[in-house]
């Protein structure tokens, strides 16, 4: 029996043709038709839709990240955490909207993430999106975990020898704020 190469090759031409369709859409779906409106968090009002970061963790570690969440918000900074999902809504939709309009990506390393499903495909939908544009990753350790190889090229917030230190907060605010804040050193604004 002998393997028609042509046919296979045709085959996988035509498979990473249609991968590359759909990540192109998925890349200007939002560009398309004007976003729905994410839910409301302590930070934002109904009219206003985009945020500086977006917050991914595992449920254990929900107590740093609404600490995280709120810190950053008490800088002037749009955040959004799940937990702030509004009842009613679809969780997994509303993370998708908010993640595309999430300037920047932090996401918190701890040994309760790293073996979560969801928390690895927030992982690679914030890759994604440092890859595509002007969008910042920032790692933030929680503890003592090795992290992946894409998040270890990347220098983290290490909160294990810093914990809930204000000057935590402040680094991360500047890393993420407005980009005149970042230039600046200076606290970032609304």
């Amino acid at each position: 029996m002998s393997v028609n190469w042509e046919l296979v090759v045709a085959a996988i031409s035509m498979v990473a043709g249609a991968a590359a369709a759909y990540f192109g859409y998925v890349a200007v779906r939002g560009r398309l038709r004007p976003p729905r409106s994410s839910p409301r968090t302590a930070g934002t009002t109904g009219a206003d839709t985009s945020y500086h970061a977006f917050v991914s963790y595992a449920e254990a570690d929900e107590a740093t990240a609404v600490w995280l969440a709120e810190g950053l918000q008490a800088r002037g900074l749009r955040v959004f955490l799940a937990k702030w999902i509004g009842v009613g809504l679809v969780e997994y939709a509303e993370k998708e909207r908010a993640l595309s309009a999430s300037a920047h990506g932090v996401l918190l390393f701890s040994k309760a993430s790293m073996g979560r499903a969801d928390i690895r495909d927030e992982y690679a939908a914030l890759l994604q999106q440092a890859h595509a544009g002007d969008r910042r990753f920032v790692p933030v350790l929680v503890d003592a975990v090795t992290l992946p190889p894409f998040a270890r090229i990347r220098r983290p917030l290490d909160l294990t020898r810093r914990g809930g230190s204000d000057a935590a907060l402040d680094e991360l605010a500047r890393a993420i704020g407005p980009p005149s804040a970042r230039r600046s050193g200076a606290e970032p604004g609304p």
